[in-house]
């Protein structure tokens, strides 16, 4: 009897620990907005010239590291800690990165590089909802114990 009563308490302390650590694991809503700004700037590119593009590239990859580097000191989340789904909706982000990147291309082309603001405006939306969808699934994931 005093067995199993130590090991329920261990039990629901355990399931508590789970639920603050998985309430301490989120990131700052401007830490969002910054993903999504980085993903509109490089759908919005095909509207620059090239010498800017280039440039541009080179750039929005080092502001991508850094803040994924910022993202892991706020959440304390490691890559292979997040979940399939997680990854799943990372990976599907980057398809919907590039489908946007490629209307964009396509409107810059056909009609005017100013045309290319409107499938960036919906790319950083697509990205802040799915920072915000990759850390409930991290944070579900971390709940469950698994």
């Amino acid at each position: 009897m005093e067995n199993e009563s130590a090991a329920r308490d261990a039990l629901r302390d355990l399931e508590t620990d789970r639920s603050a650590l998985a309430g301490r694991i989120a990131a700052p809503a401007w830490l969002h907005a910054a993903f999504g700004l980085v993903a509109a700037a490089y759908v919005l590119m095909p509207a620059f010239g090239e010498t800017a593009r280039v440039q541009s590239v080179w750039g929005l990859a080092v502001v991508v590291l850094v803040l994924l580097w910022v993202h892991r000191r706020f959440t304390g989340i490691r890559p292979r800690a997040v979940g399939g789904r997680a990854w799943a909706v990372c990976g599907l982000t980057v398809v919907a990165v590039l489908l946007l990147l490629s209307v964009s291309l396509g409107l810059v082309a056909s009609l005017s590089p100013w045309w290319a603001v409107a499938p960036a405006v919906v790319c950083f939306g697509v990205v802040w909802w799915a920072n915000v969808a990759f850390e409930r699934l991290t944070r579900e994931k971390l709940r469950r114990g698994h």
